[in-house]
């Protein structure tokens, strides 16, 4: 039934509900039990061809019941608060998937061509991969590609939460959904429709709906034991009584109070309620969880370990420190560890002559595309330096590259790769390395430099470790296979503690499954490559970098969509508030089911002049629980 259509129908029998209480017609009634009974019925249905005995078919036989025994007003309000309950429900799915749906229904269905040099209009659905394709400014991607010319800004923010745009250029990679909002690009296909991040976010997100936790698993053996059980009960109950002398419309009348007084529906719908909202709040937020057991299980957290490069820091080195080695043949400005005439770097504008040393480093290194060449391509760049020619380069695996600039020999790379290096240069190196920083020696003639690189840690990072603490996490450690000096390094800027470096994969999930052993609950970030057993091992593994990485997306049972740390500390709040009002819920609705029950004793024992009272108290208080607690669990739409 279309949500609209639900949602006035609902309306309707609840104006049937208050007008036939106010009045005493009849009519009023009948247009409540109309109004309100087709969605319990199409349940029912459902329930039905499945061969089940739920809720659902449950409050089909008490609403007819009641209407069969004459009390129609009893029956309109079972079917509106019913129906009520639902719709809560309906909406909190709704919610839950509203930032795919609308994504989705973002993505073009045609698309910009290039075949020898003419645009022609496809359908997304006839893309294949290596197709070139052209996107305009302001028209969304309309599938996964890597830009080939042109730059841009596009907005990420449906699939990641992400709120300031993304500025993309030639080799960057764009996403189905997403906006173009600046200029034009062309770019190849890299996936086919059906393939596509958007097509994983949106199978992850189904996947999530239908993970059960602990809780949702009581709700569900509510809906189906425990109904199966009630309609037992009424069926015995109107037997006793038929057998004791009561008369039939008293014992049909008294087995159906009994029948609304056990009904689950409180208890069925308090976990769905809850864990949905929850859902739908961090989906909105870019964090994609995969279904109720997580929810519940981030509520649980004692421990969080954290991978260091590319959680930690942005996993893209930056050159540091820069110092100088040097004859007369290099001109400097300043002394350092180094020789007299020697000059280091350490931020800021360069010397023209540490500027030179950096152009050579760059000129040797150009054509690398390894992390650290990248480093000193970017500083390069970024002081202006104009790199000389370099020819006969090679590559030396392990050690370096060598390169001849002008005629001389030019050479970069660890250590290992020099015979004899300068007492004092390899002093500035060890001073780097106790740093935490990536050192890459150059030699030019009879001269040498040493470059420090340094991982540049997330901003966040440190306020998240805090927010950690403050939520009093018992463990925060470090795991990474770096050595001890960078990873203390990292651990020191990142307030961090514990640390264990030189850990191969199987060694961190390793440690992992030792702190579970023990009865901790661990929650393990990691950015998806290499940590993916460890992320699967954890009781909730966080996978970073969510749009770039199939193995996030296939391991972790919580996806960033955007890299911040920050949001973890609020999924954990987040899960915690859910157990709360889950628990809260379920004794709630467990308690009210009980009082029902015992009403319909008394009210037949002691005050059997009030028996009439036994169904429409019955009603009220089993429907009403059921709408408390879905509107109690909505409530983590507004989030922790």
């Amino acid at each position: 039934m279309d949500k609209r259509i639900h949602a006035y129908l609902t309306a309707l029998s609840g104006l049937g509900v208050v007008t036939g209480t106010v009045t005493g017609w009849v009519v009023p009634a009948y247009v409540a039990v109309v109004a309100g009974a087709p969605f319990a019925l199409a349940a029912a249905l459902r329930s039905v061809r499945r061969k089940a005995l739920d809720v659902n078919v449950l409050m089909i036989v008490a609403g007819a019941g009641s209407v069969a025994l004459g009390h129609v007003l009893e029956a309109g309000i079972l079917f509106f608060l019913f129906s009520l309950a639902a719709t809560l429900e309906e909406f909190a799915m709704s919610r839950t998937q509203s930032a795919i749906e609308a994504l989705v229904a973002l993505r073009p269905d045609s698309a910009l061509v290039l075949v020898g040099g003419e645009e022609r209009t496809v359908a997304v659905a006839d893309l294949r991969r290596g197709d070139r394709i052209r996107v305009n400014p302001f028209s969304q991607v309309p599938i996964d590609a890597v830009i080939l010319q042109g730059e841009s800004t596009v907005d990420n923010s449906s699939m990641t939460g992400e709120s300031a745009p993304v500025s993309v250029g030639e080799g960057a990679m764009v996403f189905a959904g997403t906006q173009n909002l600046g200029g034009s690009f062309e770019a190849l296909v890299e996936a086919e429709m059906g393939s596509t991040q958007l097509d994983k976010v949106v199978a992850l997100v189904k996947e999530a709906q239908e993970s059960k936790g602990s809780g949702e698993k009581v709700s569900h053996w509510f809906g189906k034991t425990f109904t199966q059980a009630v309609m037992g009960a009424c069926v015995v109950s109107f037997l006793v009584r038929i057998l004791v002398g009561q008369d039939l419309m008293a014992a049909a009348y008294g087995s159906l109070a009994l029948l609304v007084a056990l009904s689950p529906c409180a208890l069925v719908i308090s976990v769905p309620a809850t864990t949905l909202s929850a859902l739908a709040w961090a989906a909105r937020r870019g964090m994609l969880v995969r279904g109720g057991r997580v929810v519940e299980l981030l509520g649980k957290i004692t421990s969080v370990a954290l991978d260091k490069t590319g959680t930690l820091t942005l996993g893209k080195p930056h050159l540091a420190e820069l110092c100088v080695c040097a004859t007369e043949a290099v001109a400097v400005a300043s002394k350092s560890h180094c020789q007299e005439g020697g000059a280091c770097w350490r931020g800021g504008a360069m010397s023209s002559g540490t500027k030179e040393v950096l152009a050579m480093a760059a000129a040797v290194e150009q054509y690398s595309d390894h992390p650290i060449a990248e480093a000193i391509k970017m500083a390069a760049r970024e002081q202006g330096c104009e790199l000389p020619e370099a020819t006969r380069v090679v590559v030396r695996p392990g050690y370096g590259v060598e390169a001849n600039l002008d005629g001389a020999e030019v050479r970069i790379g660890q250590a290992r790769f020099f015979e004899d290096l300068p007492a004092r240069l390899r002093e500035s190196a060890d001073a780097m390395r106790d740093k935490g920083m990536t050192v890459a020696i150059l030699n030019y003639g009879e001269d040498f430099a040493v470059l420090g690189l340094r991982d540049t840690i997330r901003q966040e990072a440190p306020a998240s470790i805090r927010r950690f603490r403050d939520l009093g996490i018992r463990r925060i450690a470090m795991l990474t296979g770096d050595n001890e000096r960078t990873a203390h390094s990292v651990a020191a800027e990142a307030d961090i503690t514990e640390v264990h470096a030189l850990l191969l994969p199987q060694d961190k999930e390793a440690w992992i499954r030792e702190k579970e052993a023990e009865g901790e609950r661990v929650l393990f970030v990691g950015d998806g490559i290499n940590d993916a057993p460890s992320l699967t091992r954890a009781s909730v593994g966080v996978g970073m970098g969510g749009l770039g990485s199939d193995i996030a997306l296939q391991s972790s049972s919580v996806v960033l969509m955007h890299n911040d740390l920050g949001r973890i500390a609020d999924l954990i709040r987040l899960g915690r508030r859910a157990n709360r009002v889950v628990t809260a819920n379920l004794v709630f609705a467990g308690t009210i089911v009980v009082l029902l029950t015992l009403m319909t004793f008394v009210l037949e024992r002691w005050w059997p002049e009030h028996r009439n009272l036994v169904l429409p108290l019955a009603v009220m208080g089993h429907e009403g629980s059921t709408a408390i607690v879905a509107l109690n669990g909505i409530r983590l739409l507004r989030g922790p």
